[in-house]
């Protein structure tokens, strides 16, 4: 008997598991790039202060600021390489949820989504990535929330986690500009999000199933 051929979402799963990938130590170096958009004030701008030793007081204060940050991104290290891989770990498990035979595991889903929320607050916060602008436009839940919609919403999901693992940023700093350092912490802002809006349905929907 012939087998049967996989589903789309069948597919989908295969295809979008990421291998899980640690960070390189020059990571370390991560918020130095990051910082390098604000770059020392050069000699001219001695003619507009007040005395030069107010301009080399502000250039060993930041050249000291740089130091003590590389000295907290070392330490820090570990726990910044483990949200990384942990990000990739719970991605995997949320999208081998995708199974067109089965219903979704919203308890599950809901602490899966909290954990994938919270070390992506902090990876950001450790690599030092610059804030993403911030729009007036509120954010606005969907009216009908179901089953389909959450799946919707994993999906988009996967798309920000592969996207964010992929960055140039955490592969070769010798390629990284402004851009990708943009790139890195909106996509991270963007899997905050989302994974929010999927635990809050998530828990919705739980709640609805157990009644």
């Amino acid at each position: 008997m012939s087998q049967s051929r996989p589903t789309v979402l069948q597919r989908f799963n295969r295809k979008h598991c990421c291998t899980i990938i640690s960070l390189p130590l020059i990571l370390l170096a991560v918020a130095e790039v990051a910082q390098s958009q604000s770059r020392l004030p050069g000699p001219a701008a001695r003619d507009g202060s007040r005395a030069a030793d107010d301009y080399d007081r502000t250039i060993n204060r930041m050249r000291n600021d740089a130091k003590a940050a590389r000295e907290r991104r070392r330490n820090l290290f570990p726990q910044i390489n483990d949200d990384f891989q942990r990000i990739q770990v719970i991605h995997n498990e949320i999208v081998r949820m995708l199974q067109p035979d089965k219903t979704l595991d919203y308890d599950r889903l809901a602490d899966l989504t909290d954990d994938m929320k919270k070390r992506s607050s902090r990876l950001r916060e450790n690599l030092s990535l610059p804030e993403p602008e911030k729009t007036e436009v509120k954010t606005t839940h969907a009216e009908t929330i179901d089953e389909s919609h959450i799946k919707q919403n994993i999906v988009a999901l996967h798309d920000l986690v592969v996207s964010f693992v992929a960055n140039p940023l955490f592969k070769n700093l010798g390629v990284v500009d402004a851009k990708v350092i943009d790139a890195a912490a909106e996509n991270l802002e963007k899997i905050v999000d989302c994974s929010e809006e999927i635990k809050r349905e998530a828990k919705l929907l739980g709640r609805s199933a157990k009644k």
